[in-house]
């Protein structure tokens, strides 16, 4: 207060007259009150940014040990690493009154007992519980101290509290752990099935060396589904059992969302967590006209140019050759066109000139249907690049198809872009339930058809190194329609352990551990390292043009005949 410091005086005058009632979903008030020795507080301690101190003088009164044992509920904890209490007393028996089991002094605490000894010196302890149910341990920090000075020092010499509070004592913890497909789960530590349920087995390794580094223990409650938000307001799965504070924290990671985040509090990030839409480019001969690609512009106008003269200097032949052809001018036209595509010619040229001309041609056409068969071959075999983005993927004849969990419905009702949107309800929402399938027979439809798959890209890429030729890992796209967000441990509200398990979770992440476990659990993208195609069957659809140029030739043939 002299060095002008805010201060919050608290008095007798603080206390209210009657319990509030209890929000909805929050635990049941574990602060019991008796209105003689034990009454409800108006005493508040806002969330803040910063560090704050509390000062309890004569902690060991009746109003002091009620002030800590209403500070210890489960619904205030306010024994946080941003809460710095220092408890003051003149005896050292004073401290066996925190032995009270409703006072829980947790390892995510900063409580200081400061002892006032005769001739003006002190004693400065650290004191801390494992658990409400164990005995307290009390550490000395600073002995027979006169000054401020030294006890700031030894309190820069102790550094963090959290770092002495690394053994749990084997207490057990209630956690979630859950299985999105159990009907295709081995183990936990199968990495054959790697691709199953991923989020649950990388971040259960996280959870397993968090346990073995702090010596505790979990009671596992296994469950199908992460929890998403119904329409009475609750919650289904795993942060269902959040809301009815069933849980101490989560044995893996879920996505940090805004409606949870009302039920539970977040730790530590683990790992990004990316969703895309996968599929082959359609082939080349699937959204264009392969037949007239083989060529330049400029080279068809010097075709085209090569017909005509070839004509004119045929029916130059006619006009002025003493010889009977037995030929029209229509008869030139069919010969070039027929020379075109590689055919004989029905009549019995006699002149020199004549056979000269058609000998040229024929030599001539022989070059350009070499290179045109050749490159028609390479057009075959080549993917397009015609889908690019999402509203071309719209546009295109794929199919889609979506994997069968719940937050793909959650996020693509929730997108607010106007592609995705269009996209949604174009290729998904129309199609119903039918459309979500599991990622084994998604994938197999996108290797063997026109078909487009939204999938986790990890769990895709597993299934495309185990089922895909080389070839076929060549032309594959992603797209993403939405941006998934990251995926964290979550805890109960008020967890007393938060702090000492964030600083283990970040530990892990900075000595390479979470490293370790993304590779060992994430499947990479497969790479196209033999581009090389061996047999392509030709089908209806590259032969469509063809089929169209006989449509019309046998139309114009019958209109001929009637006329």
């Amino acid at each position: 207060m002299a060095q002008g410091f805010p201060v919050h005086v608290w008095s007798g005058r603080d206390y209210l007259q009657d319990t509030p009632a209890a929000p909805i979903h929050r635990p049941s008030n574990s602060f019991r009150t008796d209105n003689d020795t034990r009454r409800p507080l108006k005493f508040q301690m806002k969330a803040l940014s910063f560090k704050i101190g509390v000062f309890l003088a004569n902690f060991n009164s009746e109003c002091g040990l009620n002030v800590l044992r209403w500070s210890a509920a489960s619904e205030h904890n306010y024994f946080t690493t941003n809460r710095f209490w220092l408890l003051v007393t003149q005896d050292t028996a004073d401290v066996a009154a925190l032995e009270d089991p409703h006072i829980f002094i947790p390892p995510d605490s900063e409580v200081r007992i400061v002892v006032v000894l005769p001739l003006k010196s002190f004693i400065l302890s650290d004191i801390f519980k494992v658990a409400s149910f164990k005995a307290s341990k009390q550490l000395t920090i600073s002995r027979n101290f006169s000054h401020s000075w030294q006890m700031i020092g030894d309190l820069q010499k102790f550094g963090s509290a959290i770092s002495y509070r690394e053994n749990l004592e084997n207490i057990t913890f209630n956690t979630g752990l859950v299985i999105a497909f159990p009907d295709m789960f081995t183990n936990i530590e199968d990495l054959s099935l790697r691709h199953i349920d991923t989020i649950s087995k990388v971040n259960n390794r996280l959870t397993l060396e968090l346990g073995n580094k702090l010596n505790m223990h979990f009671n596992t409650h296994q469950m199908d589904n992460y929890g998403w938000r119904q329409p009475n307001g609750s919650f289904d799965g795993l942060m269902g059992r959040f809301q009815r504070h069933e849980l101490d924290f989560g044995q893996m990671a879920i996505f940090m969302r805004l409606d949870r985040i009302a039920l539970c509090d977040f730790i530590a990030e683990t790992y990004r967590i990316r969703a895309g839409i996968m599929f082959r480019q359609p082939s080349l001969s699937a959204v264009a006209n392969i037949f007239a690609m083989p060529f330049e512009n400029d080279v068809w106008i010097a075709l085209v140019i090569l017909i005509v003269f070839t004509i004119l200097i045929f029916i130059l032949e006619l006009l002025f050759s003493p010889y009977k052809h037995n030929m029209d001018y229509w008869d030139c036209a069919v010969f070039v066109w027929g020379a075109m595509c590689q055919q004989g010619f029905y009549l019995n040229v006699t002149n020199r000139s004549c056979r000269i001309v058609i000998f040229t041609t024929f030599v001539a056409n022989l070059f350009l249907f070499t290179s045109f068969s050749a490159n028609i071959v390479a057009l075959l075999q080549s993917p397009s690049e015609a889908i690019k983005s999402l509203r071309d993927l719209t546009q295109s004849p794929l199919e889609v198809g979506v994997q069968d969990t719940v937050y793909n419905k959650v996020y693509f009702n929730e997108s607010t872009d106007p592609v995705t949107n269009l996209l949604y309800h174009k290729k998904i929402a129309s199609k119903g339930e039918n459309i979500y399938i599991r990622p084994m027979v998604g994938m197999e439809k996108v290797r063997t058809g026109l078909f487009a798959y939204q999938v986790e890209l990890q769990a895709g890429y597993q299934i495309i190194s185990d089922t895909f030729n080389e070839p076929e890992k060549c032309g594959l796209k992603e797209l993403e329609a939405f941006q998934l967000p990251i995926i964290a441990i979550p805890t109960r509200k008020n967890f007393p352990y938060k702090e000492l398990f964030r600083r283990q979770l970040r530990w892990q992440r900075e000595t390479g551990l979470m490293n370790r476990e993304e590779r060992k659990w994430f499947p990479q993208k497969p790479k196209c390292e033999g581009g090389v195609v061996g047999f392509i069957s030709v089908g209806i659809t590259e032969c469509r043009y063809a089929l169209v140029m006989f449509t019309m030739g046998a139309g114009t043939s019958n209109a001929a005949v009637h006329f």
